[in-house]
């Protein structure tokens, strides 16, 4: 095993050298591809044996062949070296069709619906290998976590930040009413129908009126719900299966449409529930998240989901 004290005699160089070696099995042509002389090639593979102490290549004729060991660290080495040259390279430049960098976006698990599905068929095809991590969102450490990078994106409703915050429209959503098509309000729904309604509310919270429930005492408008789940999803399916009503986002009725379901307009005209993408104004140099961030913007721009 190589001790701290050999590791610390390695330089990047030396693996260089190893690696063109490896390719071209002649010194003299390692020379000619890496731009320096063939003592200094020598050189090089003469500290990386000492540091290793195994020859690595012998000679054979007009080539250098690798040693047994040579053989079993090669392929560790050029690993290293290409995700080196990798990550050098996405320091400068973002190229979605071969990077595998990795980001995290915080939203409620409510907006996952109106934004996943869209977002990862389209990366799917631009950039197969981005890992996408989709994460619940803690509002209080928001800032820390766009800070130190715990989290790269956020998606959350509209709402005052300040800097270093950065935020910009993604989506405006109108507010629909989902409800089983033999629901007989299905025939007519009216604010007093509406009202008297059996409602079930999503919310990531136990208590506490909803997004909806919110914005309609605005309107001087009281509308218990008599259910509440956590997930949209869930929540269309016990529409399917009862008499409830289920007000929610456009853009996320659309996603739990379902053949027994019907979507109809709100009776009360609520203002646009508008969503925002923030992220943090420092990292506004990173070519791959400003990439994924211009991406989403055009994307929910484009595809119609601003309803």
């Amino acid at each position: 095993m190589l001790e701290s004290r050999q590791f610390e005699k390695l330089d990047l160089n030396l693996l260089k050298v190893f690696e063109a070696l490896w390719q071209h099995r002649n010194m003299t042509r390692v020379a000619e591809a890496l731009h320096i002389t063939p003592s200094a090639v020598s050189h090089a593979m003469r500290r990386f044996r000492d540091i290793l102490g195994d020859p690595l290549f012998v000679k054979e004729k007009q080539s250098m062949l690798p040693t047994a060991a040579c053989e079993r660290l090669a392929p560790a080495i050029l690993s290293a070296l290409n995700d080196i040259r990798k990550a050098l390279g996405e320091f400068t430049e973002f190229n979605p069709l071969t990077s595998h960098q990795r980001f995290v976006i915080a939203m409620q698990e409510s907006l996952e619906l109106g934004v996943l599905p869209t977002l990862l068929s389209t990366l799917e095809k631009v950039a197969p290998n981005v890992q996408i991590v989709s994460t619940r969102l803690h509002r209080d450490a928001m800032l820390a976590d766009l800070t130190n990078r715990n989290l790269h994106l956020v998606i959350d409703i509209g709402r005052a930040v300040a800097s270093p915050i950065s935020h910009s429209l993604l989506r405006r959503d109108t507010y629909r009413v989902v409800m089983n098509k033999n629901n007989p309000l299905a025939k007519g729904l009216d604010k007093r129908k509406y009202v008297a309604a059996r409602h079930i509310t999503v919310s990531n919270r136990a208590k506490g009126a909803s997004v909806e429930e919110i914005a309609l005492q605005q309107l001087g408008v009281s509308r218990p719900a008599l259910w509440r789940c956590q997930n949209y999803r869930a929540a269309a399916d016990v529409v399917a299966n009862t008499n409830a009503l289920l007000t929610l986002p456009g853009s996320v009725a659309d996603a739990v449409s379902a053949p027994n379901l019907i979507s109809t307009k709100l009776p009360y005209g609520l203002p646009a529930l508008e969503t925002h993408l923030y992220w943090h104004s420092q990292q506004e140099g990173e070519a791959g998240l400003m990439w994924l961030k211009d991406l989403m913007l055009h994307l929910f721009a484009e595809s119609g989901l601003t309803r």
